[in-house]
């Protein structure tokens, strides 16, 4: 009875021995290996507040024991140290390192840490307020300059470090194109915040206004037509030159728009005799623009009788 349970699927029975042979065969002759490998360090609950400015070791390296499988399957660049910092007062602070800090995959042990202790110095943080600066780009409209910029608000509360408060001055905005501006303009922008420092409050963008001024212009205009005024029936006159030279004040774009043909030079004969006379003319010029000088200041006026045919 028992001669025959024992060959009952002897065949069988020999296979899973041998399949079990060469998988005991294969663990326990699998051999071990050494890695040694750099990982960084990284900080969780630091205390409100605070910022970590100073560790004496941002990266430790390990020296790792396991199987030459687990060694080459492991994903090296996913390995890291965590330092809790709950708790911690501002200043120094001592860490000694222990294999439980570090993220391994099973089978992998640690046997050496270097360095073993890191120090790390951690900061109170600072709440102060810097002005907007806003920054613009490009030339505006040839007619206008630029009078002023400004952000509102016109300042934001920051939270930094020492080094951040007295290093950064202002926090600036992207810059605004302002190419071809002729009219004021009121633009939300948001804001370039420094990486040393964030912001108290939510807001992240400003209104910026840029107010514009119209350029007062000089210009010269040639062909300004000579015409006379109270002519009597039995004269005629002739100017020499006929046609004068001015040279105007005004507004830009008013300057700008005008034409010769929007002045006249008018001289008044209704006392002049037949002869030659230099006389100054008067300039008709539209209103809002200042006549500077006109060229030439006086001009030949010939009365002559009309010839009757």
């Amino acid at each position: 009875m028992i001669r025959s349970l024992f060959f009952k699927n002897f065949g069988l029975k020999i296979l899973s021995l041998c399949v079990a042979l060469v998988l005991w065969y294969s663990v326990v002759s699998e051999r071990q290996t050494n890695l040694l490998v750099t990982v960084p360090l990284t900080f969780i609950n630091v205390p409100k507040g605070m910022k970590v400015r100073m560790v004496s070791a941002e990266r430790v390296s390990l020296h790792l024991e396991g199987l030459v499988s687990s060694i080459r399957t492991m994903e090296i660049g996913k390995i890291r140290g965590t330092i809790d910092l709950k708790g911690t007062r501002e200043g120094k602070s001592r860490f000694e390192l222990s294999p439980a800090q570090f993220n391994l995959p099973e089978g992998i042990r640690v046997v050496g840490i270097s360095p073993e202790v890191v120090y790390v110095v951690l900061e109170r943080l600072l709440t102060f307020k810097l002005p907007v600066k806003p920054r613009v780009k490009g030339k505006v409209d040839a007619h206008y300059a630029v009078r002023k910029v400004f952000a509102v608000p016109r300042f934001v509360w920051v939270i930094g470090d020492r080094k951040a408060r007295s290093s950064i001055s202002n926090i600036p905005t992207k810059v605004l194109d302002i190419s071809g501006l002729k009219t004021n303009l009121k633009k939300t922008v948001p804001l370039e915040v420094p990486r040393d420092v964030h912001l108290k409050e939510s807001l992240d963008q400003v209104v910026v206004q840029v107010i514009l001024r119209e350029k007062v212009w000089d210009k010269e205009f040639d062909g300004v037509t000579v015409r006379a005024e109270n002519t009597s029936g039995g004269l005629s006159c002739t100017f020499k030159p006929p046609t004068l030279k001015i040279v105007v004040r005004g507004w830009a774009t008013a300057v700008d728009a005008l034409a010769p043909e929007n002045f006249s030079a008018v001289v008044d004969v209704k006392d002049l005799s037949v002869g030659i006379h230099e006389v100054k003319p008067k300039i008709q010029a539209p209103g809002g623009v200042k006549v500077l000088s006109v060229i030439p200041e006086r001009l030949k006026v010939v009365i002559e009788e009309k010839v009757i045919e």
